[in-house]
């Protein structure tokens, strides 16, 4: 950390307490840009399209300071929910240097949001954006990307196997493959489960597959009697496989590969899943907290509210009203649930922004001040 940095956090802290003057100045600076924050990057929202009934395409354009994405990472989006900064994360959908026909002028970003009707953030996300509107994102995140060497080897095949909603990756990279200057000259495969009439980007996966001579599609369905003995008959020993969906799909496909002799060392995998907590004490709640680079272990009265159970630990928060009202205390819940003392509302168990001032803790806490 450079000196200006250094005196931009001690000013900020002694005399503003927040974590930058940038936060303490966001609310004059969002009169010029609205939706402008500090550490984040602007999104002006394009247009959104609802692919099926639980599934959202929001198109963004970012600003121009925002990192270009390599293809199969994800970025977490920022939306004031009822007031309060909610952040989920979602995979990017579109290639980095893929065009949009209704955008043509416009660096265009596609994150596809699978919506959930009890979810605390992607069931309100339609009624709290709007077209022109903005948003803020992450920097792009995430190692679920294709490597040099399955790009440059045209001996390798490689094999995309996705459920549901994790055909989003696969999307971004099966287009960044169709944008290459030669064509790939190994065979791709793409296994895709989902119920029947769910399969998402259909025509574009037809269309690809007329672009790409050596890409095939599978769009399978298990009702119709599909399954991954089938699917994956022909994966050889050198392939290269991608796995993307339900934690307990990407359990089912290694176990086959595995049957198959299939190396782990040339698989990669992204998936979702529950999250388990640990047991505790009645009344009491384990976090683990991060702080400048430093963790510890830290064990809270459940009754208490996040800022004043970290002081009676000696840890020092940034604050300011205490009352939830100047989000001074922000910080980043990584996982786990909180209950907002004002609303009575419980979080979602990923990761998002919380206020510690008005955040009980219902279950075990990962927290990134």
């Amino acid at each position: 950390m450079n000196v200006l940095s250094r005196l931009n956090n001690i000013t900020a802290k002694t005399l503003f307490h927040t974590d930058s003057i940038g936060s303490y100045f966001e609310p004059i600076m969002q009169r010029i840009k609205p939706a402008w924050r500090t550490h984040w990057f602007r999104a002006k929202v394009l247009g959104h399209e609802l692919l099926g009934a639980d599934v959202l395409q929001l198109d963004l354009s970012p600003e121009k300071a925002w990192p270009q994405a390599i293809a199969g990472q994800h970025v977490l989006l920022t939306v004031e929910i009822n007031g309060r900064l909610m952040t989920r994360p979602f995979s990017i959908s579109s290639a980095p240097e893929q065009s949009c026909s209704q955008y043509p002028k416009k660096h265009v970003i596609r994150l596809t949001i699978k919506t959930h009707v009890e979810g605390a953030f992607t069931a309100k996300l339609l009624a709290n954006i709007a077209t022109g509107g903005y948003v803020n994102l992450s920097a792009p995140q995430g190692e679920f990307i294709l490597s040099e060497s399955v790009l440059t080897q045209p001996s390798t095949p490689l094999w995309f196997v996705a459920a549901g909603s994790g055909i989003t990756p696969f999307m971004a990279m099966l287009n960044q493959l169709a944008l290459l200057p030669h064509q790939p000259q190994h065979p791709i495969q793409l296994v895709y489960f989902a119920k029947a009439g769910e399969h998402l980007y259909v025509d574009e996966l037809m269309a690809l597959q007329q672009q790409l001579s050596q890409f095939q599609v599978q769009l399978l369905i298990r009702k119709n009697g599909h399954n991954l003995t089938d699917a994956l008959s022909t994966c050889n020993v050198q392939s290269q496989v991608l796995i993307c969906g339900p934690s307990q799909f990407k359990d089912d496909v290694d176990q086959q590969l595995d049957v198959m002799k299939h190396p782990k060392a040339q698989r990669q995998a992204e998936f979702f899943q529950a999250p388990t907590f640990a047991q505790t004490a009645a009344g009491e709640q384990h976090v683990h907290l991060s702080q400048r680079g430093q963790t510890s272990q830290l064990v809270l009265a459940a009754k208490d509210n996040l800022l004043s159970g970290l002081e009676q630990q000696g840890i020092s928060a940034n604050f300011g009203c205490r009352i939830g009202v100047c989000h001074q205390c922000q910080c980043v819940k990584k996982s786990g649930v909180v209950r907002n003392l004002r609303t009575g509302e419980l979080s979602q168990p990923g990761e998002q922004l919380i206020q510690l001032c008005i955040s009980q803790a219902v279950t075990p806490l990962e927290l990134e001040l």
